[in-house]
């Protein structure tokens, strides 16, 4: 597995850019057949050092997301800790929303199962990774958030980079819905909409901030926990 960024610098250069090309997306890629479930996910330790030997770490973390059509980044230990955040918090039915080719669902998938959550993954297909013909996850079913909520009925969504400027207000207001964990860019914008941050109740989680990053530069990058159930939405709203 390549370590040195400087093999994975971006560049205009068409063979330089198909080496950065796959090289990325042997770094960024599903599961293999006989692995364990964490095993194709870097360690943070291997992460951060990609990060510093980069020579512009914002551009290559943008870069690697467009080359392996994933926007957001989980670490090894990343996966194991929102499993057992999530048990704490009794959490029984687990979606994730927008899963993309399914980089966090081939970890998530095993895990949830391991600790007794009923699991299920969507994505609408319409990502960036679709254009790439990129493969997904087997256990990325084809879906829309909003449809299959209603017929889940999960007590909790994990949806990373929701696209931007897209509420997620209609999520919150599920009557089973207790918790939606959004990776991404704190704020809205980039990820999501402006005025959910500023109007639906959430917090941003320092212990699930660690050990991931996003397509964008880390000190942008936050886990934030927006609580759901249409009453304590409602009386935020008002």
């Amino acid at each position: 597995m390549p370590e040195d960024p400087g093999n994975l610098r971006p560049s205009m250069n068409f063979r330089e850019h198909r080496k950065f090309q796959q090289l990325a997306r042997e770094l960024v890629r599903l599961p293999r057949p006989g692995e364990g479930p964490l095993d194709y996910l870097l360690p943070e330790a291997q992460w951060q050092r990609l990060c510093r030997r980069a020579a512009d770490p914002p551009a290559w973390l943008m870069a690697l997301s467009q080359a392996a059509g994933v926007y957001f980044f989980p670490s090894r230990e990343w996966v194991p800790l929102l499993v057992r955040y999530l048990k704490l918090l009794g959490i029984k039915r687990l979606l994730e929303a927008g899963a993309g080719r399914g980089y966090l669902t081939g970890a998530l998938a095993p895990l949830a199962a391991a600790a007794g959550l009923d699991f299920r993954a969507v994505d609408r297909g319409d990502g960036e990774f679709m254009l790439s013909g990129l493969e997904a996850h087997h256990r990325v079913e084809p879906g829309d958030v909003f449809t299959v909520i209603g017929d889940f009925q999960p007590d909790a969504v994990v949806y990373a980079w929701p696209p931007p400027g897209q509420s997620l207000a209609a999520l919150c207001r599920t009557p089973a819905l207790r918790y939606l964990i959004v990776p991404g860019e704190a704020g809205g914008g980039a990820t999501g909409a402006r005025e959910d941050w500023e109007r639906l109740p959430h917090k941003i989680s320092p212990a699930l901030s660690r050990y991931c990053r996003s397509r964008t530069w880390p000190t942008r990058h936050a886990v934030t926990i927006f609580y759901g159930g249409p009453e304590r939405v409602a009386v935020q709203l008002s």
